[in-house]
């Protein structure tokens, strides 16, 4: 546990994605849901709550998918996460992964919709900040690559629903 407290050991980050189309609400407004994001995330093939109330915090949640890096040999990666602060005037969620086979010790992460700051009359970006023990199976830069396309999928589903939706 002493070297999880060196902060040299910690990888801190944070990735953008940037929607054309949609607003920072309407992005939100699709994003919100603690529970949902195997309908944003290419690579989850199911969420769903395990306890606790959706959008508040203590909120638990089970994710699978197809990703599972530290142990190539199982099919499945998995995680269990907690709901650790709700935002919905900021537009964010902050979460924990509490258990995992995916090779994480301890990881803190917000999802956050700001406006476009390059100012784009429409749009918005995702912002992904993590804070994060060393992820076996991974390095630092392979995981922040990996967490960058995984915001570009949830950006390219998000502006696909709300052509859907005809918002």
């Amino acid at each position: 546990m002493e070297q999880n407290s060196n902060p040299e050991l910690r990888w801190e980050g944070k990735v953008y994605a940037k929607l054309s189309g949609p607003t920072a609400d309407q992005a939100w407004s699709l994003l919100k849901e603690f529970c949902s994001l195997h309908k944003w995330v290419p690579s989850i093939d199911t969420c769903y709550k395990l306890e606790g109330n959706e959008g508040e915090p203590g909120c638990m949640r089970y994710c699978a998918g197809s990703v599972n890096r530290s142990a190539p040999a199982q099919e499945v990666g998995w995680s269990k996460e907690r709901l650790v602060a709700f935002d919905p005037a900021g537009r964010s969620y902050t979460y924990e992964i509490v258990e995992s086979n995916k090779g994480f010790g301890r990881y803190t992460a917000t999802i956050r919709v700001v406006p476009d700051p390059e100012g784009v009359a429409e749009g918005c970006c995702i912002e992904w900040c993590f804070a994060a023990d060393p992820v076996r199976g991974w390095t630092r830069a392979g995981f922040v690559a990996f967490l960058a396309k995984l915001a570009q999928g949830v950006a390219a589903r998000v502006e696909e629903e709300t052509i859907r939706l005809g918002e």
